[in-house]
């Protein structure tokens, strides 16, 4: 890889991207009266400083946890949202905290601690905030010297090669000893490649690698990382659509997937006082662009094009035959949850953010055709049983909506479902409007090979009692909801992104 290209890239892109400070007017007020009114809100309040560290050793069980189910439950996200009497704008700018619940088989406990970046260092020392975020413009920022002077490792975490790896979606991922989640520090994998984006959805293959992505400007690098953490390659290539968002990943056997939705960046509301969150703007008229690259020369390339939507994640990918690629991922109309729902949160507002559905895409390698097919429900954070990732799989998972509750804003999920993508039936549990229903996981049960044979867990938020909840399901019957729940005596920020680790 020619270092100097990235270079180049990053310096077009900080002169190009540089937000103009002014005096944040953040409605923290606003937003604690309204929490008040709507217990929901809580988790959106944050963490403060003097809860960086969070530690129960045994939570209350109730139900019986499986004996097999021994390990660890990774989840991450914006915790840190308030500082200095100041309020962040967007849900995607608080400074990240990795949750790990260790479940033993008979008990469960909770370590959560934040990601001591550079950023947040400095910012506890200084008292204040000291870096414009991806929403929020503050007053006297210094320029940044790189995506790692304003990153929040805030997205995703995964334990692999004997680290835990804090990941966001523009910089470096951050390494963290799964004993404690003492920060060691941001990854190197290779002199040269200081600050090179690793985004926050590598895709762990058959064999223990890890592949991903990370974009910036016109240029998407891959990254191939072995089963023992070293680098195997990084490689740069050209967008087809420079300047674009992309947000996740998808592989199969031979490809890597990479959905780019028609979100851009105008800079020229950035120089005009916007920030970098609302200056993306989602253009209908361009179309939802499918790069697909050979994993072992990714020169070898084609450009899918599908109607315009706007993907944050997929499900999976896998090769069919005559050289068709089967593509899952979850579709929205248009960025409206980027832009207006997020930001609503932070200040306590109902927001329309638009509904996001189950999508399939077939993309035929040999043609060049394109085709896609909408579920029709309203669902987020898909997920598949870990073993399938590049493979095919029958079953994708995700956090569902299908009521209105007039006392909670819509943007938020109250149950998850299992479907089935051959006959598009669902398996589906309702936690009720007191709970905001998280990301969950598939966790395939021990010497079985079934995709069903599986727990599924994940975290809510019970706004009732005012606390943060684990909950494990069975995958073959999701309906009957969780056999075992385990809750802590306090409640958690909302996060994004997780993953378990068999002990």
């Amino acid at each position: 890889m020619n270092r100097r290209d990235f270079v180049q890239a990053f310096a077009a892109l900080a002169s190009a991207g540089a937000v103009p400070s002014f005096a944040e007017t953040s409605p923290a007020d606003a937003f604690d009266a309204a929490a008040a009114r709507l217990p929901w809100l809580k988790p959106f309040k944050g963490q403060s400083d003097a809860q960086q560290d969070l530690r129960c050793e045994s939570l209350a069980v109730t139900g019986k946890l499986p004996a097999e189910l021994r390990g660890r439950f990774y989840r991450n996200g914006p915790a840190l949202h308030e500082r200095g009497g100041r309020r962040y704008r967007h849900w995607f700018d608080g400074d990240g905290m990795v949750q790990q619940f260790s479940f033993t088989g008979t008990g469960v406990s909770h370590l959560g601690r934040m990601v001591r970046t550079p950023k947040l260092l400095a910012e506890q020392q200084a008292g204040r905030f000291l870096r414009n975020a991806f929403g929020t413009p503050v007053e006297g920022a210094a320029p940044a010297q790189g995506p790692d002077s304003f990153n929040v490792a805030n997205t995703n975490a995964i334990e692999h090669a004997g680290r835990v790896l804090a990941m966001w979606e523009g910089g470096s991922a951050f390494a963290l000893d799964p004993k404690d989640l003492s920060t060691q520090g941001p990854v190197l994998w290779k002199d040269g490649l200081q600050q090179v984006p690793f985004s926050a959805h590598p895709k762990l293959d058959a064999q223990g690698h890890l592949w991903n992505i990370g974009t910036f400007g016109k240029h998407v690098v891959v990254w191939h990382v072995d089963a023992q953490g070293r680098l195997v390659d990084a490689r740069l290539t050209e967008s087809p659509y420079p300047g674009g968002m992309a947000h996740d990943v998808a592989i199969t056997a031979q490809y890597i997937v990479l959905p780019l939705p028609p979100v851009k960046m105008d800079f020229r509301r950035v120089a005009r006082g916007d920030t970098l969150g609302q200056a993306f703007e989602f253009q209908a008229h361009e179309p939802l662009r499918v790069l697909v690259m050979r994993k072992d020369d990714i020169a070898q390339r084609k450009v899918f094009e599908l109607p315009a939507q706007m993907v944050f994640h997929v499900g999976n990918a896998h090769e069919r035959a005559h050289g068709t690629i089967a593509l899952s991922f979850v579709g929205a109309k248009d960025h409206r949850f980027l832009v207006h729902g997020a930001p609503a949160l932070m200040r306590g507002e109902r927001s329309e953010a638009g509904v996001a559905s189950t999508q399939m895409a077939l993309l035929d390698m040999k043609t060049g055709r394109a085709s896609v097919e909408s579920f029709g429900d309203s669902v987020e954070f898909p997920r598949i049983d870990p073993r399938r990732i590049g493979q095919p799989a029958r079953y994708l998972l995700s956090a569902s909506s299908w009521k209105t509750f007039p006392v909670r804003d819509d943007l938020l999920f109250h149950g998850i479902q299992m479907r089935d993508l051959h006959t598009g039936r669902v398996d589906r549990y309702d936690y009720g409007a007191d709970s905001v229903v998280e990301e969950h996981i598939v966790v395939p049960k021990a010497g079985r090979s079934d995709e069903r044979d599986a727990w599924l867990i994940g975290t809510t938020f019970d706004a009732r009692r005012q606390v943060t909840l684990v909950n494990v399901l069975d995958a073959r019957r999701v309906s009957a909801g969780p056999v075992a729940q385990a809750a802590l005596p306090y409640w958690l920020p909302l996060g994004f992104h997780g993953n378990f680790t068999r002990a």
